[in-house]
C-alpha cells in the first residue's frame, strides 16, 4: 500500500516538473530574445498579425528611402534647370539686341554665334545631367513630340510677330486697298506634304466674307532662319490675296493677274530666276500668252505654275512700269468700286482691256526685253512694288521687316482654329461652322502658345504595398524640346523673343513642378514615418516580451522547480524511513 502511494507521488512530482521545466523554457526564451512569439505555438493567430506588421514596417522603411532620393533627384533636376533658366535669360537679351535696327547683319551674326554656343549648352546639360548614372532628363521626350504641336507653336508665334498686320500696311501702300473688318480665319493643316502648295486663302465669292488661310504643316513643319522667311514671304503672298478677295470679285479675274499681284507685292525675282533656268524666257512667256482671259488657269505641271507665277508676276511688274504706282492704285480702286478686268484697265489706263495689254507685251521681243532692263536677279533687291528694282524705293532682300508689333491683323478680325484633326486641306474652308463640328476658334490676339508638357515620368515606390507610387514629370529641354532649334537671329530675332519667352514658361511650370513634388514628399515621409512609428508600437504589444511579467513568472517557476526537485528527494526516502520504522 506505502508503495503504490509512493508510485503515485513520484509520477505526479514528475510531471509537474516536465510543466514546470517547459514553461521554464518558454520564459527563458522570452527573455532572451526579447519577443513574447518566438514560434507559431506561442500564438498562431499573433505570430499572423506580427509577421504582416513587420513586412508593412520594413516596407514603410524602404518607402521613406525612395521618397528621400526622390527628393535629391527633384533638387538635382531643378539645380539644373536653374542653370537653363539663366541661359535662356541670355538668349533672350541677345534676341532683344539683335532686334535693335542700328545692328547690321554682321553684328547680328556676332549675337548669333553667342547664342548658338547657348543652344549647345542647353543640350549638354540635358544630356549629361544624372542621378547616380541615371539621365535626370528624357532624351526621347520632344515637345510636342515633333509634330503639330510644335508647328502651331512656331508659325502661330510668326503670325503674333506683326507679320500680317505688316503685310496689311504693305498692301495698302502698294494697291491702296485694305480689308473691312471681315472674319478672318487661320488654319493649320497637312495639304499635300513638303514642297507643295504652302498655303491657300478660300472665301465667299463674289461677297468676299469667311476668308480662311489654310497654312500647310507639312512645310512648316520646324522654322529655321530659311523656313522662317519663307513663311513670311508667304504669308504676305496670302494676305494679297485675303485683301483683294474682300475687296473686288476676285473669282471674275485672271489667274495670272491675281498670283502675278500678290507675287509682285510680296517679291518674286527668285522664282523668275529659278524658272528662267529651268524653262526658258520662251516658254514662260508662251505659257502666260496662253492663259490670258483664264480665270481658272492650270497650275499642274510645273511650266503652268511657272507661266501663272512667274509670268504673272512679270505682267504685273510690265503694267505697273507703264502705269506706275499711281495707276495700280487706281486700278485697284476700280476693281474695288464693282467694275469687271476689263473695264477696269478701259477706265484708268491706256489699255482698253486685257487684250491689248496682252498684245503689246507679247509684241515682238517686248515680253524679253523688259526682262533684261527691269527684273534684275542678280542684285538683292527682291522685285517687289515699292522697291528699288519696280520703283527706286530701297533695297531689299525681305519684304517684311518687322516693321509692324500688332499680333493680329489691323482690318480684319483674325481668328485661329484650334483642334483640327490636320488631315484634309478641304475640311475648313469658307462657310465652315467650326463650332457644329467640335472645333474652337480664338481671336488670334488672344491666342497664347504653349509647350506641351513632358509625357514620360519617373515612378517613386513611396509605399509598404504594390502600386503605392507617385510619379514626376521632367521633360528633356534640349533646344529642340524648346523648340529654339532653329531660330536664327539674323532672319528673325523677334521670333526668337516669343519663342524663348514660351521657353521660359516651360521651364518655369517644370520648376514650380519639380518644387511643389519635393514638398510633397516631404509631406510623404512624414506621414511614412509616422505609420511606421504607429505600426512598430502595435507589433511590439503583440510580439515583445513583457518582462516584468515574464522575470517574475521566471521566479515562480524556479521557486517551483526548487521545491520539486526537494519534494522529489524526499520521496525517494520514503520507503527507507518506513522500513527502518518496521525494523
Amino acid at each position: 500500500m506505502l508503495s503504490v502511494n509512493t508510485n503515485t507521488t513520484n509520477l505526479f512530482l514528475h510531471r509537474q516538473q516536465t510543466a514546470n521545466a517547459n514553461q521554464l523554457s518558454t520564459t527563458f526564451a522570452r527573455l532572451s530574445s526579447g519577443m513574447r512569439i518566438n514560434s507559431a505555438a506561442d500564438d498562431a493567430a499573433g505570430l499572423q498579425i506580427s509577421n504582416r506588421m513587420t513586412s508593412q514596417i520594413n516596407g514603410l522603411s524602404v518607402a521613406q528611402r525612395n521618397a528621400n532620393d526622390g527628393i535629391s533627384i527633384a533638387q538635382t533636376a531643378e539645380g539644373a534647370l536653374e542653370e537653363v533658366t539663366n541661359v535662356l535669360f541670355r538668349m533672350r537679351d541677345l534676341s532683344l539686341q539683335a532686334s535693335n535696327g542700328i545692328l547690321s547683319n554682321d553684328d547680328k551674326d556676332a549675337l548669333d554665334k553667342e547664342f548658338s554656343q547657348l543652344q549647345q549648352e542647353l543640350n549638354r546639360i540635358n544630356e549629361t545631367t544624372t542621378f547616380g548614372g541615371k539621365q535626370v532628363f528624357n532624351q526621347t521626350d520632344t515637345i510636342g513630340s515633333g509634330g503639330a504641336d510644335e508647328a502651331e507653336r512656331n508659325i502661330l508665334n510668326v503670325l503674333q510677330s506683326g507679320v500680317l498686320a505688316e503685310s496689311e500696311d504693305i498692301i495698302q501702300s502698294t494697291l491702296g486697298l485694305t480689308g473691312d473688318g471681315a472674319d478672318f480665319k487661320i488654319n493649320l493643316e497637312n495639304i499635300d506634304g513638303a514642297s507643295g502648295v504652302l498655303a491657300s486663302v478660300s472665301y465667299l465669292a463674289p461677297a468676299g466674307t469667311e476668308l480662311v488661310m489654310n497654312i500647310d504643316l507639312d512645310d512648316f513643319s520646324t522654322l529655321d532662319g530659311d523656313k522662317t522667311k519663307q513663311l513670311k514671304s508667304t504669308l504676305l503672298h496670302e494676305m494679297t490675296h485675303a485683301v483683294m478677295a474682300n475687296q473686288m470679285d476676285l473669282a471674275s479675274t485672271p489667274t495670272w493677274f491675281r498670283e502675278g499681284t500678290a507675287e509682285a507685292v510680296s517679291g518674286a525675282d527668285d522664282r523668275v530666276a529659278s524658272d528662267i533656268a529651268n524653262f526658258g524666257v520662251a516658254a514662260i512667256k508662251a505659257g502666260l500668252n496662253g492663259i490670258f482671259g483664264n480665270t481658272s488657269a492650270p497650275t499642274s505641271t510645273g511650266i503652268e505654275i511657272a507661266s501663272v507665277y512667274s509670268g504673272g508676276y512679270i505682267a504685273m511688274r510690265y503694267l505697273e512700269d507703264k502705269i506706275g504706282s499711281a495707276g495700280i492704285h487706281s486700278f485697284m480702286a476700280a476693281l474695288a468700286g464693282g467694275q469687271t478686268f476689263d473695264a477696269a484697265l478701259n477706265s484708268t489706263t491706256s489699255y482698253a482691256n486685257e487684250a491689248a495689254l496682252q498684245t503689246e507685251m507679247m509684241a515682238g521681243t517686248v515680253f524679253e526685253d523688259f526682262i533684261t532692263a527691269s527684273i534684275n536677279t542678280a542684285n538683292t533687291d527682291n522685285g517687289a512694288f515699292g522697291g528699288f528694282d519696280a520703283d527706286g524705293g530701297p533695297s531689299r532682300e525681305e519684304t517684311i521687316v518687322g516693321a509692324n508689333g500688332n499680333n493680329t491683323t489691323a482690318n480684319f478680325t483674325a481668328y485661329f482654329v484650334k483642334g483640327d484633326d490636320d488631315t484634309d486641306p478641304n475640311d475648313f474652308t469658307s462657310g465652315t461652322n467650326y463650332a457644329a463640328t467640335g472645333l474652337n476658334q480664338v481671336l488670334l490676339a488672344d491666342y497664347e502658345s504653349e509647350l506641351s508638357g513632358p509625357k514620360e515620368s519617373t515612378r517613386f515606390q513611396i509605399g509598404a504595398n504594390a502600386d503605392e507610387t507617385i510619379k514626376m514629370l521632367v521633360g528633356g529641354f534640349s533646344s529642340d524640346n524648346l523648340g529654339l532649334g532653329g531660330i536664327d537671329l539674323v532672319a528673325d530675332s523677334q521670333s526668337a523673343i516669343a519663342s524663348i519667352d514660351d521657353a521660359l514658361q516651360y521651364v518655369n511650370d517644370q520648376r514650380a513642378s519639380l518644387g511643389a513634388f519635393s514638398n510633397r514628399l516631404d509631406h510623404a515621409i512624414n506621414n511614412l514615418s509616422n505609420v511606421e512609428s504607429n505600426i512598430t508600437a502595435s507589433r511590439s504589444r503583440i510580439q515583445d516580451t513583457d518582462f516584468a511579467q515574464e522575470t517574475s513568472k521566471q521566479t515562480a517557476l524556479q521557486i517551483q522547480q526548487q521545491a520539486i526537485t526537494a519534494l522529489l528527494s524526499q520521496s525517494q526516502s520514503l520507503p527507507q524511513i518506513a522500513l527502518a520504522l518496521i525494523g
